[in-house]
């Protein structure tokens, strides 16, 4: 599932935009801050995440390269729904609302393309709202490691390899770091997954 945008609407989006560089642990958007702007990625990473009632915090995804945040926003001119926190130092192209529409307006091709950007954002919101739902730790877990291969993962000989901290997998699966490891080093044993230093290797079956 290609979540980035081709190499066609990037280049169209650089003609418009503004390069901005964030530091590690800034944050480049708030949950509930009125934003004009959309935003994409060119370097590093962004952590996506909201912060739940109880006041602990949800991850959800990471933000790679090539993608973009905010089109719901800036075309609903609504606020933003998550916190976007760099993950080291980052580089984030940031593009108007008004010269957004304006583009838009202009090629067809890019519109196009951010509307099937959309429409994966809106399957990725219904497959966090299913895992959500799911009362065991072990399907919860797994679920979040299906989730985060999906946008997170590189291919080694033996399977895909998650670039994922153990506490952030955590805050993906809504458990204790203590609970998921133990039931990390269960799917280990039953030869699903490889632990490693800060990555987890999905084995294939």
């Amino acid at each position: 599932m290609n979540s980035a945008l081709t190499p066609r609407s990037t280049q169209a989006l650089h003609s418009v935009g503004v390069l901005r560089t964030w530091t590690d642990g800034q944050v480049v958007l708030s949950r509930g801050q009125p934003t004009s702007a959309a935003m994409l990625l060119v370097k590093g990473r962004l952590r996506v995440s909201v912060i739940t009632h109880e006041g602990e915090e949800q991850l959800l995804r990471w933000m790679l390269p090539g993608e973009i945040a905010g089109l719901s926003s800036v075309f609903a001119e609504a606020t933003n729904p998550a916190d976007l926190v760099s993950l080291g130092s980052s580089q984030v192209l940031h593009i108007e609302r008004s010269r957004l529409v304006d583009l838009i307006g202009r090629d067809p091709v890019v519109a196009v393309d951010l509307l099937r950007i959309l429409g994966l954002r809106i399957n990725q919101l219904f497959d966090t709202l299913a895992d959500q739902g799911m009362h065991s730790l072990e399907q919860r877990v797994w679920a979040a490691l299906e989730r985060i291969a999906k946008f997170n993962s590189v291919k080694v000989a033996d399977g895909a390899m998650l670039r994922v901290s153990q506490s952030d997998l955590a805050q993906a699966a809504s458990a204790s770091r203590q609970r998921v490891n133990q039931q990390l080093r269960q799917f280990q044993d039953q030869g699903l997954i490889r632990l490693g230093y800060r990555n987890i290797v999905l084995l294939r079956k």
